[in-house]
């Protein structure tokens, strides 16, 4: 079973890219104050902004990609760093990248990825004729196949939202983990960088967000998460299977399965032929006295026919 910790960064389109009726309806009776925020918070919508970036890590193996946006780029370019993958190109170049990820039963592991990242990856892939391999949101009440931290950590949403007020940031901290942010590096920074056209840079600040998404999971999974049956019995049948594999590649094992039948086969058949020369020599033994007889028996045989003068 796959598990990939997921994250996206997000931009808002230009305000006055927008339709005229779309800017009134968004902004129609709200203060001025509200109103300035509206206009400035398009990347908080699949429907007033686009991802640019969405980082990738596979917990089993520690591999991971980051998947980003470059305005003006038409072909897709890949470039490895160790572990890391970068995959640039346009936003729907990178959506149908980034489903070629999912298997059936992988685990989706996200911090407030049900609110956010799972619909707004759904939506932006469905605008661009995407279809999505899977369900990023579902049931909500189960941490399998989508696992949301945020809603591990407020059970839900049944603590109390202001004394239990929390971001990503916190949650690491609290837990020990290092954190993603750093001074004049957060997600508001996203936007600027991108105007800046610094896309490579808000491609690395996603993989670290996923990479403290990651560590945050482990820190939870086997004290709180385990609580979950769905959890629970997803990774109990994925230790099954693991127990289940030979120890050694297919190819290896059908050769090698090969050889042991080639070699009882072998050893059938000198224990046949052992068997069957043992048999013979018994024989030859057997039979050794009496051609010894009958050829005394012929010697008296002969004396009797020689003449008795010359």
């Amino acid at each position: 079973m796959k598990k990939l910790v997921i994250d996206i960064e997000t931009v808002g389109l230009p305000w006055e890219e927008l339709d005229p009726y779309v800017r009134e309806y968004l902004i129609k009776g709200l203060s001025d104050g509200d109103a300035e925020e509206t206009r400035r918070a398009g990347g908080l919508s699949p429907f007033r902004g686009k991802i640019v970036a969405i980082g990738v890590i596979n917990i089993e193996d520690g591999r991971s990609c980051a998947l980003y946006e470059v305005p003006g780029q038409t072909e897709i370019a890949t470039e490895k760093a160790g572990m890391r993958t970068f995959i640039s190109g346009t936003e729907k170049q990178i959506l149908e990248k980034f489903w070629t990820f999912f298997d059936s039963n992988s685990r989706f592991i996200s911090f407030n990825g049900r609110q956010f990242d799972g619909p707004f990856l759904m939506i932006r892939s469905a605008i661009h004729g995407v279809v999505p391999k899977r369900d990023l949101v579902g049931y909500r009440y189960g941490f399998h196949p989508n696992c949301d931290l945020r809603e591990a950590l407020n059970f839900f949403g049944t603590t109390n939202s202001k004394q239990f007020k929390f971001n990503l940031d916190l949650a690491c901290k609290t837990f020990g983990v290092a954190t993603s942010k750093s001074e004049g590096i957060d997600g508001r920074s996203v936007e600027t960088w991108y105007r800046a056209g610094r896309h490579r840079e808000i491609a690395e600040y996603c993989l670290e967000d996923v990479r403290a998404t990651a560590e945050l999971y482990e820190k939870i999974a086997e004290t709180l998460l385990i609580f979950n049956r769905e959890f629970r019995e997803s990774d109990r049948e994925a230790r099954a299977k693991r127990s289940e594999l030979p120890l050694v590649p297919s190819s290896e094992a059908s050769f090698i399965e090969s050889v042991e039948k080639t070699s009882m086969t072998l050893t059938s058949s000198l224990e046949q032929l052992d068997a069957a020369r043992e048999d013979q020599s018994d024989l030859v033994a057997a039979r050794q006295p009496v051609a010894i007889l009958e050829k005394l028996a012929g010697a008296d045989d002969a004396e009797d026919e020689i003449p008795n003068g010359k």
